[in-house]
């Protein structure tokens, strides 16, 4: 009986944790594409942006104690990366929230005399290295992966047998390959405007000399240890997701294709 009855908290828990998320981020989408000047975007997605994203710590604990079945350390790094842009990147240097970049230039200056992709001759490419990332698109790829993810969960738990919805299972396993490489390519060009205001500030300066360990943590370095993290973890994420979008949309079409035999 208290088996069952941790069960059934759990569920309804989760039920609620992840239907108020979902509609935390519809909420910012909505305020994000209404504003137009990208300058504003903060002021009007704020504290909600604030709650949305700092509630998603807890998807963590739940990795951890095993309430849902995400992997520990991925579900970590995704959600440390845009905790650290929201609070280290948006909250302490406030001209991010006004930044414009290129995402080209970003990848020139961040590796040094890259010759290829930024002189390739695709066109596709070139639009893309040229486009311009901000808190904007920073808030349209959080939040449309965002609702769609959490909504995909809620409808998962309310019918665990049927599953969610055909259109958001293909939403979920499908959006990312345009949002997550959007969402990075935001998160990296914010984060790299902000190197210059954190080496004026020193916000982030955890530890500074003179001091007994003879040890200084600047903010600026900081930054660029969390951008170089990316190389290594962001493919693994999106590896990962690749494999479950073969798993679960892979699956669906082979066993279509078993029922027609």
């Amino acid at each position: 009986m208290a088996r069952s009855t941790t069960t059934a908290t759990t569920k309804y828990y989760l039920l609620a944790y992840n239907l108020i998320l979902a509609l935390l981020w519809l909420q910012v989408l909505v305020e994000t594409i209404k504003t137009r000047n990208v300058e504003h975007v903060y002021e009007k997605t704020f504290p909600t942006l604030m709650r949305a994203q700092t509630a998603a710590v807890m998807e963590i604990v739940h990795a951890f104690f095993g309430l849902v079945k995400s992997p520990v350390m991925l579900t970590f790094f995704q959600v440390f990366s845009r905790i650290w842009t929201y609070w280290a990147v948006l909250v302490m240097t406030p001209e991010t929230r006004k930044a414009n970049v290129d995402f080209g230039d970003v990848i020139g200056k961040v590796v040094k005399g890259a010759k290829w992709p930024l002189n390739s001759s695709s066109s596709f490419l070139s639009r893309v290295l040229k486009m311009s990332v901000n808190v904007k698109t920073l808030c349209i790829a959080w939040g449309v992966t965002e609702v769609v993810r959490y909504l995909f969960y809620f409808f998962k738990l309310v019918s665990p047998k049927r599953g969610p919805p055909k259109v958001l299972v293909w939403l979920r396993y499908s959006l990312f390959l345009v949002l997550y490489p959007l969402g990075v390519a935001s998160e990296l060009a914010l984060a790299y405007a902000s190197i210059g205001p954190l080496g004026k500030s020193k916000k982030l300066d955890v530890l500074q000399m003179p001091n007994a360990m003879n040890v200084s943590l600047h903010g600026p370095t900081l930054m660029r240890v969390f951008m170089s993290c990316y190389m290594p973890v962001w493919p693994l994420l999106f590896s990962y997701m690749l494999k479950q979008r073969g798993k679960v949309l892979g699956g669906a079409a082979s066993l279509r294709k078993r029922k027609t035999r």
